[in-house]
């Protein structure tokens, strides 16, 4: 299973290297990610061919890989050929560990199934915490609140699916907007099958609103959710509040009155989001009508 750059920035922190294979080292990252922050172990813990490097690429367990130990499951820390670390894992009671395990029999470890990989998030979940593969160990989850950018699992490839949270109802979240798989998909509920949520970075916030902006929305606080956006003296048939706070039908002929209308944010495409905002207003200066 070909491994991500953390992972291998992770086994190239932990292994010493002749000059030789180093350079061979240097020579496959460049070439695959065109970069990264590749270093010189300054404590390693086992030494590593190149030849040994590329058969853990192909064949290794890296870091945050969820296996199994005998009777008990976790997560890789490390992953060398002198030593392999693990943790989350459970002791006899079900209880689960967060200290940092060395495994005596690297051999008998084996990848987690779809099933007890799901298991061992649920666990973790279910503790409060999240195995993050930038600090390689555990931490607490990420806390959760409206309107924030998050992306669903790992993200080492940059194409993780992302959106704006908005809340949560067990282990089902409601998005705003969320891009799955490619896909920007609106005012939905999701379940995540027990896979964390994580704060997203800058990249992924610019890929989320190119996306939004490329399909024509914005999105409207007063009714949380995303709508498309007008754009004023395009013949529009728009909803707008008269000096009675009812709601009036217009067409934008592109005058001045349309136009004023659009820069005050009393210009509505949708008649959900004109009724909400009439009872804003109406709320606002204490009326009674409906």
């Amino acid at each position: 299973m070909m491994k991500t750059l953390n992972q291998i920035i992770r086994y190239t922190s932990h292994c010493r290297f002749s000059d030789d294979d180093w350079q061979k080292v240097l020579g496959y990252c460049r070439e695959r990610f065109k970069g990264g922050k590749i270093h010189k172990a300054q404590k390693p813990i086992s030494n590593s061919t190149y030849s040994q490097f590329f058969e853990w690429i192909d064949n290794g367990l890296g870091s945050g890989d969820m296996v199994s130990y005998g009777n008990t499951s976790g997560i890789i820390v490390s992953s060398t050929p002198d030593k392999t670390l693990m943790t989350a894992y459970c002791d006899f009671d079900g209880n689960l560990m967060s200290n940092i395990m060395e495994v005596i029999n690297p051999e008998r470890l084996v990848r987690l199934d779809e099933e007890r990989s799901r298991q061992l998030r649920k666990h973790l979940i279910d503790t409060g915490l999240d195995y993050s593969t930038d600090s390689h160990g555990l931490v607490s989850l990420c806390t959760l609140k409206e309107n924030l950018y998050v992306v669903i699992g790992n993200n080492d490839y940059g194409n993780a699916d992302v959106g704006m949270y908005l809340e949560s109802d067990g282990y089902k979240h409601k998005f705003a907007a969320l891009i799955k798989n490619g896909e920007l998909i609106l005012d939905c509920w999701i379940d995540t099958d027990y896979t964390p949520l994580r704060k997203a970075g800058d990249a992924d916030i610019q890929r989320f609103h190119k996306a939004i902006s490329k399909a024509g929305y914005t999105y409207n606080a007063r009714v949380r959710q995303f709508v498309s956006q007008p754009k004023p003296g395009s013949n529009n048939v728009y909803y707008y509040l008269n000096d009675r706070f009812e709601i009036v039908l217009d067409k934008d002929n592109g005058g001045d009155v349309h136009a004023q209308r659009f820069a005050v944010g009393n210009y509505f495409l949708d008649l959900g989001e004109a009724m909400t905002f009439m009872k804003e207003i109406r709320k606002m200066r204490g009326s009674n009508q409906d």
